[in-house]
């Protein structure tokens, strides 16, 4: 058997695995959420929101680390080398961890408002995308551009067309 083959067998297998275990564990998922909340459980509340929170800190951290940290930087980019660029990314750091220790402290206790302040949070943000999407769409004067009328004898693709030729 061709070794390759076989490989791209293997590798479908394993993806539809995957695929699979990715299936179970979302049915799961949803099915512990439904469950807690019709259980009226904070934890079912809690701990979704908690892995969103955790994820945009994590990657808030990652960002200040990473301008931090950064070497060799272009040209271009010359404004992330000087101190109050470093000063700023060690303050996103720093803010990081201070509000995920914030969180889990309000978590910890049950908090109702360490829950309300990152989903309202996140209903802004998500509602003002959407109203900047739907003002960009009002706005402008069409969303396809009309092609320029071809001059008299040429096609629109701008090839030549006889004069007599009737559709």
């Amino acid at each position: 058997m061709d070794p390759v083959k076989k490989n791209s067998r293997l590798s479908l297998r394993r993806a539809r695995r995957t695929g699979a275990a990715i299936c179970f564990f979302a049915l799961a998922a949803s099915l512990a959420l439904l469950w807690g909340l019709l259980n009226g459980s904070y934890w079912a509340l809690a701990i979704p929101v908690a892995a969103g929170v955790f994820t945009a800190l994590g990657l808030s951290f990652w960002v200040g680390y990473t301008i931090n940290t950064v070497r060799g930087i272009p040209p271009e980019a010359d404004h992330y080398a000087g101190r109050p660029a470093r000063l700023i990314a060690l303050a996103i750091c720093f803010a990081s961890i201070a509000i995920g220790l914030v969180f889990l402290y309000g978590v910890a206790i049950e908090s109702y408002w360490a829950l309300a302040l990152p989903v309202g949070a996140a209903v802004l943000s998500l509602s003002s995308m959407v109203f900047w999407i739907g003002w960009a769409i009002v706005t402008q004067r069409t969303t396809v551009s009309e092609p320029e009328p071809a001059p008299a004898g040429e096609s629109a693709e701008g090839g030549e067309v006889p004069l007599d030729a009737h559709p």
